[in-house]
C-alpha cells in the first residue's frame, strides 16, 4: 500500500509568516505615514485657502460697487458696512432739483434695462459726500447716515423708459443738496438696505448680512436689532478666527479714509483654522469715493 503525502504548512510556519508580514507592514507604515499626513494636510489647506479667497473676492466685489463715502468699519475691526449701488449713470440738467425741489429726473442714456428696481424701496442718490456735520444734511432725520451727507436720497416711486435711450425716475418732491448738484451729473440707484460683513467670534463664522434699515450709527452687534432681525444672513466662511485688536492680532477689516480722501483703502484679513491647520489671507481694495 502506497501512502500519499498531502502538501501544506504547519501552524508554526503560518505564525512565522504572519509575524514577518506584520513587521514588513509596520515598516512600510512608518515610511508612508508622513506622506499620507502631508497629502491630507495639503488638501485641507487648499480647501481653506479656496474658501478664504472666495470670501475675500466677494467682499472686494461688493465694496467696489458701494455708494461713494458709505464704507465704514467699527473700532473693533470686526464689522464692515456700506450701501450697495444697483445702477448708476448721469442725469439731465434740472436746476429745480437743487434750488426749489423736484419730483423726477431723466437720465442720459439707459441705466435700468438690466437692473431689477424695487419700487417704493430703492432710492436715488446724488453727490454723496463725506461730511462730519449732520446739520449739513437736510434729510438726516429721514434715516440717512449722519456722517455721509451732501446727498439727497428719496424713495423711487416710478421708473419709465427702460430699454430706451433715457429713463425717468419719479420720487417724492425733494430738494437735493448741494446747490448746483453733482459737477459731473452722476446719479445712483441704491438699495434701501446696507450690507454688513461681520466676523462672529461666538460661531467662528464670517457673515454677510443685509435686509435691515439704515442707522445713523453703525450696528456692531449680531444679537441686537437691526442685525438680529435682518432678513438675509449668509455664512461666507466657517472656522474663522476673530481675535480682538487688543490681543495683538490685526483687525479683520481696516479702512483708511478721511474728509479729503477720494481714494481710500480697505484691508480685509481672514484666518481659518481646521484640523490643526491654519491659513491667513489678506486682500486690499482701493475704494473710489468720488461722488
Amino acid at each position: 500500500m502506497t501512502r500519499t503525502r498531502t502538501g501544506g504548512f504547519s501552524l508554526i510556519e503560518a505564525i512565522a509568516a504572519i509575524v514577518i508580514l506584520g513587521i514588513i507592514a509596520a515598516s512600510v507604515a512608518v515610511f508612508m505615514q508622513k506622506p499620507i499626513q502631508g497629502y491630507f494636510s495639503s488638501t485641507t489647506r487648499l480647501q481653506m485657502a479656496d474658501t478664504a479667497d472666495t470670501a475675500l473676492r466677494r467682499i472686494a466685489r461688493d465694496v467696489r460697487l458701494a455708494l461713494p463715502n458709505t464704507v465704514r468699519v467699527d473700532a473693533s475691526g470686526m464689522f464692515l458696512e456700506f450701501i450697495p449701488i444697483k445702477s448708476g449713470g448721469r442725469y439731465q440738467d434740472n436746476d429745480a432739483c437743487f434750488s426749489t425741489g423736484c419730483s423726477s429726473l431723466s437720465t442720459m442714456g439707459d441705466m435700468l434695462s438690466n437692473v431689477q428696481v424695487t419700487l417704493n424701496s430703492d432710492q436715488v442718490s446724488i453727490y454723496s459726500q463725506y461730511n462730519n456735520n449732520p446739520a449739513d444734511c437736510t434729510l438726516s432725520s429721514a434715516g440717512l447716515y449722519s456722517v455721509y451727507c451732501g446727498s439727497g436720497v428719496t424713495t423711487l416711486t416710478s421708473a419709465t423708459g427702460s430699454g430706451s435711450s433715457s429713463n425717468t425716475l419719479g420720487f417724492a418732491s425733494t430738494l437735493f443738496v448741494p446747490p448746483g448738484g453733482s459737477p459731473t451729473r452722476r446719479i445712483f440707484i441704491i438699495s434701501a438696505s446696507p450690507v454688513t460683513y461681520a466676523c462672529d467670534a461666538a460661531t467662528a463664522t464670517l457673515w454677510r448680512i443685509s435686509g435691515y434699515a439704515r442707522q445713523s450709527a453703525q450696528p456692531v452687534s449680531l444679537i441686537a436689532v437691526p442685525l438680529l432681525t435682518a432678513t438675509s444672513k449668509v455664512p461666507l466662511a466657517t472656522n474663522v478666527t476673530c481675535p480682538a485688536i487688543a490681543a495683538g492680532s490685526p483687525p479683520r477689516f481696516s479702512y483708511a479714509a478721511g474728509a479729503s480722501e477720494r481714494y481710500s483703502l480697505l484691508s480685509s484679513w481672514i484666518t481659518l483654522t481646521n484640523s490643526g491647520e491654519t491659513i491667513s489671507l489678506l486682500n486690499q481694495v482701493h475704494v473710489d469715493n468720488t461722488p
